[in-house]
């Protein structure tokens, strides 16, 4: 029985059933008000305040979608809604902002902690009373049971097909827009597969283009990168000093880890102003892929968990500037890759992979490197000394 009808500003109405109410209305699910989708983005974009509350349940909403197509039992239908509602309730603040300090302090994932939330919290005795057991879900969310896994997190699944709409949305740009209904409607199960048919391919190619244009201009953006960079430093400062241990810090929401950058002196409480008054760190050196030799970017992206040698070369290049090493980012993103390239479709009773079938597929991995740059940032007074120290950064990664 219906109990509530959200209205979305992407998908209309979505109809909550009274389980799924009262899921969303625990302190877990909650908290999700406050974690924004995009992080820091709005300070690139203004409207770019959604959260991933509206997110998870527009995925929810989709699962639905999807279920029903496939004529799934009502069970499993249930099961697959509420692995779509909680996939992302164990997000740090910002969202994918903090992400990075999750493997690098904890080695752990935010769907790791999205399933021990669900398995520890009065949501696990919510879904009990209702005669399922937490541990369905969470396998689900884990990736361990088949198809119904595929549906929440695939090459092209529910999780994608609402961000790229949500995200375009709320930012205003117009790269977003893929066929949704196009791509439930041609999603089918061959042979115990999650795939798509053949008359499903231009809409997969469509979230493709949708996915390549949004990542330079929204997901990528330098503006975003350098704020995001700022964060993760300053935070690091803060564990160190003790202002705040991450096992606790990972339970925060946006304005609680704001608040504690707001209450610090310091390079924390600093950084905290910043952000706050949008007065970020500029660009110094930014390198593309093409801008370096293939052994020099290998070795500069395989130093991307090497944490202590990045914070070296960051000391390295502020001691020979004469500034504060704390005043010196090396920002290195990783290894351009679009999991969207390798779904599958049926064809002629086979599966086949769609760059096998679509041309555009090769044009976007080779194109999908250019968007790759490393960065160095620091404050705008110090960008001439910076540049004339980092300028031949390939020297400090040799």
């Amino acid at each position: 029985m219906v109990r509530k009808i959200i209205r979305d500003s992407i998908h209309g109405d979505i109809f909550l059933s009274a389980l799924e109410v009262e899921v969303v209305d625990t302190p877990e699910f909650q908290r999700l008000r406050r974690i924004k989708q995009l992080g820091l983005t709005n300070l690139v974009y203004p409207s770019a305040n959604h959260t991933r509350f509206e997110h998870s349940i527009g995925t929810m909403h989709l699962a639905g979608k999807i279920a029903d197509r496939l004529n799934l039992e009502e069970k499993d239908k249930n099961l697959i809604c509420l692995a779509a509602l909680l996939h992302d309730i164990g997000h740090g603040p910002l969202s994918h902002t903090s992400e990075e300090l999750l493997a690098r302090y904890l080695n752990i994932s935010h769907e790791r902690i999205s399933i021990e939330t669900v398995k520890n919290s009065d949501i696990a005795t919510i879904l009990e009373r209702y005669g399922i057991h937490a541990g369905d879900i969470t396998d689900i969310i884990a990736g361990k049971k088949g198809y119904m896994s595929k549906i929440i997190s695939s090459e092209v699944d529910i999780d994608r097909m609402d961000y790229l709409v949500r995200d375009a949305h709320h930012t205003g740009v117009g790269y977003g827009i893929i066929d949704l209904h196009r791509l439930i409607n041609t999603i089918e199960l061959f042979d115990g597969n999650l795939v798509f048919n053949s008359g499903g391919l231009r809409a997969i190619e469509g979230l493709l283009v949708a996915r390549f244009l949004m990542t330079p201009s929204v997901y990528l953006h330098h503006t975003s990168r350098i704020a995001d960079a700022m964060f993760l430093k300053a935070t690091e400062y803060a564990i160190q000093e003790g202002i705040i241990d991450f096992e606790t810090m990972i339970k925060f929401d946006d304005i609680e880890i704001q608040s504690v950058f707001r209450r610090s002196a310091g390079y924390v409480g600093e950084i905290g102003e910043r952000l706050d008054l949008r007065r970020l760190f500029k660009k110094v050196v930014v390198k593309g892929w093409h801008d370096i030799s293939p052994v020099l970017r290998e070795k500069i992206i395989s130093l991307r968990e090497d944490v202590e040698r990045i914070r070296k070369i960051e000391r390295e290049i502020a001691e020979e500037a004469n500034v504060g090493e704390e005043y010196v980012i090396i920002d290195i993103p990783p290894e351009p890759e679009y999991r969207e390239m390798d779904a599958v479709i049926e064809k002629n009773g086979k599966i086949v992979k769609i760059e096998e079938e679509s041309p555009l597929v090769s044009i976007l991995k080779l194109a999908q490197k250019s968007y790759w740059n490393m960065g160095i940032y620091t404050r705008r007074k110090y960008v001439g000394k910076v540049a004339r120290v980092a300028d031949n950064i390939e020297s400090f990664f040799e």
